[in-house]
């Protein structure tokens, strides 16, 4: 067994302690202030609300209707009315209270209820994928920030070191104790590592900018209220990612839980289509008063109406067109299945990917550990040799110009360790939870015989 494999094996940590973890006190607080202030995942949160509605909404078929109307009518008199003498209109006076119920005899409802359920669910999925999405991207964009800063304080480091040796080579110059081209070379390695920093600030600023909008504050939060931190040290490795056994991944990744409730509505909205080519069945009647020309009080026992009955209709010259309605919900259905089965790789996918890339980043800066350590030492012995005029000056700037390279790739792999386990945790879907609901996809329920995925 590969030690990636006995890693993910035996790594189960909640979300909490994985972040804490880091050992960063900046980080924990952003990553609070992201999930009280995003705007994508409040967004995220009202559509668990839509959906939430939309369950109630549709829900309301499935119970009578029942309404209360009124009406007061003027009624000219006819031609035979007038011959009688009678010129004068009459008004009639109406208030029935009626009630009406679609028997729900093959499952319509039931089964646009359950779709709906469904998508309830995904939605919350979705939310729950949105807030696993915004705290990697602010942890991504806090580790970036904090890189570059860091970037920067080793090139200053450097450009120190560079500024001493070129103030060395100048005087020594100046004695008559080298040439010229001493001075020139220290003075040129000087100027490119000083050429190098503005870049690195323009990075440092963007990730910045980045990381306050992820946040949900303007572009300038984060430079005014953290950026004077950034240089410290940076955040630990965590010791534990949170991966734990390869076939839980389905219950923890959200995604794939979410892509499993779109089939799942989907296959629903199969049993709905097909409800609506059977006959449908409804039941009415209605009870109120209505005055007529003789007189009598609206609300007297007299007045009284009452009318009731049943009905059904049943599609006749548009069964064609309700069988492609079917039709069309089998297909998105199989292609909700194979979106699942598609999200269902691509999660295993990433996994395999954020542990070869954690475990391949701590290999190559225990490495570059080494080679700084080295570097630094052939850069001291160098200078030395320099000042005691056994070599030129070229041997130390190639030296220093190694120094410089390799401390810069050294922070650069520190975050690519920390950006692999922010990767493997984006990648699991998160801390585990392992009370997180699933559900069960039957991939053939409501799919006819010649459509059915296998």
């Amino acid at each position: 067994m590969s030690e990636s494999a006995q890693y993910s094996a035996s790594g189960q940590v909640s979300d909490d302690e994985f972040w804490a973890g880091f050992n960063d006190k900046t980080l924990l607080e952003l990553l609070r202030h992201a999930q009280s202030k995003s705007p994508t995942l409040k967004s995220a949160a009202l559509q668990v609300d839509v959906a939430r509605e939309t369950i109630r909404i549709n829900a309301a078929p499935q119970l009578p209707s029942v309404t209360a109307t009124g009406s007061r009518n003027f009624n000219q008199p006819d031609a035979a009315s007038k011959q009688r003498g009678v010129n004068d209109g009459s008004f009639t006076d109406q208030f029935l209270g009626q009630i009406s119920w679609e028997l729900d005899f093959w499952g319509k409802y039931r089964r646009g209820e359950q779709a709906d359920q469904a998508s309830l669910e995904s939605s919350k999925a979705a939310l729950e994928s949105s807030l696993v999405s915004l705290k990697a991207s602010v942890a991504n964009a806090y580790v970036n920030a904090r890189i570059y800063a860091n970037r920067i304080d080793v090139a200053n480091a450097n450009l120190r070191e560079q500024a001493e040796n070129m103030r060395i080579a100048e005087a020594r110059y100046r004695l008559g104790a080298s040439s010229e081209i001493d001075w020139r070379q220290a003075q040129t390695q000087f100027e490119q590592t000083q050429s190098q920093i503005p870049a690195l600030r323009s990075s440092l600023e963007q990730s910045q900018n980045a990381l306050s909008v992820l946040i949900g504050e303007t572009p300038d939060y984060f430079a005014k209220h953290y950026g004077a931190s950034l240089a410290a040290d940076l955040p630990k490795i965590p010791a534990v990612l949170p991966l734990g056994v390869p076939a839980d991944l389905l219950r923890r990744r959200p995604d794939v839980r979410q892509a499993e409730f779109n089939a799942i509505s989907q296959s629903a909205r199969i049993g709905q289509a097909e409800a609506a080519l059977y006959p449908s069945f409804s039941l009415s009647g209605s009870i109120g008063f209505q005055t007529m020309p003789d007189g009598r009080d609206l609300f007297s026992w007299d007045s009284r109406t009452i009318n009731y009955g049943a009905g059904f209709s049943f599609p006749l010259f548009d069964r064609g067109a309700l069988l492609r309605k079917v039709k069309v919900q089998d297909i998105s259905f199989q292609q909700a299945v194979l979106a699942y089965q598609n999200q269902v790789l691509t999660a295993q996918q990433n996994v395999e990917d954020a542990l070869s890339s954690f475990f391949n980043s701590k290999a190559q800066l225990d490495a570059l550990g080494r080679a700084y350590t080295a570097a630094k030492r052939s850069t001291d012995l160098s200078l030395r040799r320099y000042l005691n005029g056994l070599t030129d000056f070229t041997t130390v700037t190639n030296a220093q110009q190694s120094q410089l390279q390799t401390s810069d790739s050294l922070v650069q792999a520190q975050s690519s360790v920390l950006l692999a386990a922010i990767s493997a945790y984006r990648s699991v879907g998160g801390g585990w939870t392992p009370s997180t609901p699933t559900a069960t996809l039957n991939p053939t329920a409501h799919v006819s015989q010649d459509s059915a995925i296998p």
